[in-house]
């Protein structure tokens, strides 16, 4: 049996077109009716034909189409909220949704038939050449990705060899520059001092050769009680490029009357490491004091030079 044609007794679509068309039916009346009957009371004037009775007449006509309405109205919610209509109209709605869900069934079922029609008319021998064309294409491309992850971390392996080397490199280099030193100790003496200042990677010597204050290198700030050396930015001499220089100025000294006294900051150690030796080969007693950058500059007093290192 075909449930598709099977209709049911009472055909809720027309019942409820016929209620709706009636209900409008007699609004709209009962709408013409009082315009009408605004529009006469309104120009009463201009229509002097009409008698009161007429008037009258209509609007009890529109009284009683409004009491028809009201009781259709009644009579439709009563029935709208009836069970029985309840259930019809959810199963209308339920009819509805399966419509539909076949409907895109049908559609599905189309086009997998068409898919399946596709694939049926092609020649199973090139369908299968195709598929082992895309496996072996598949399979390329997974040993491409293999070989570059091995290459990745063959890569990965040889950079953490290569750190691992310079780490101990860069270790073997401090360890090379770092070198257990004994800081000199203050003992008396009858030999001129001469200082020396390191700063900057560079060398300034506080006195010429001729004993005279180095203005050159050197800005100095005269107080009551100090003479303050700041030494200038890219001036003094680099003991590293121009050793003969400094080896010069070494050797105008009189080993057995000078005393040098290096005043070392901490970022021109190298530099005075080099002078040292300079001074070493001319037979000239050294001695030597750490400074850091935030002591500040030299002062030289009657009693030798501030700050006093830490």
């Amino acid at each position: 049996m075909n449930l598709r044609r099977q209709r049911p007794n009472d055909s809720l679509d027309m019942l409820l077109d016929t209620m709706c068309n009636t209900f409008g039916g007699i609004i709209l009346l009962a709408v013409l009716v009082t315009l009408l009957t605004s529009r006469e009371r309104h120009g009463s004037a201009a229509t002097a034909s009409d008698t009161q009775e007429m008037l009258q007449r209509r609007l009890a006509l529109a009284q009683g189409n409004l009491q028809q309405a009201v009781q259709l109205q009644t009579t439709l919610q009563a029935k709208a909220n009836d069970d029985r209509w309840k259930t019809q109209v959810s199963l209308l709605a339920t009819r509805q949704q399966i419509q539909d869900e076949i409907k895109a069934i049908r559609e599905l079922v189309a086009q997998n038939a068409k898919e399946l029609e596709a694939t049926s008319s092609t020649n199973p021998a090139e369908r299968m050449k195709s598929l082992n064309a895309q496996l072996t294409a598949a399979q390329v491309k997974k040993l491409e990705a293999q070989n570059r992850l091995a290459a990745s971390q063959e890569n990965a392996q040889r950079l953490n060899a290569r750190l691992a080397g310079l780490e101990k490199q860069a270790a073997n280099l401090v360890n090379e520059s770092q070198r257990q030193l004994r800081l000199p100790k203050e003992h008396e003496t009858g030999k001129r001092v001469t200082y020396i200042i390191a700063r900057y990677g560079r060398i300034y010597t506080c006195r010429n050769s001729d004993l005279s204050r180095n203005e050159t290198d050197i800005e100095w700030t005269s107080t009551l009680t100090s003479e303050i050396a700041v030494p200038k930015l890219g001036k003094g001499i680099d003991p590293n490029a121009n050793a003969a220089a400094l080896r010069t100025y070494f050797r105008n000294q009189s080993g057995n009357s000078v005393y040098m006294a290096f005043c070392v900051f901490e970022d021109s150690f190298p530099a005075f490491l080099r002078a040292k030796q300079l001074a070493t080969e001319s037979r000239l007693a050294y001695g030597w004091d750490p400074f850091q950058l935030s002591d500040g500059p030299v002062s030289f007093g009657p009693v030798g030079h501030t700050p006093k290192p830490q």
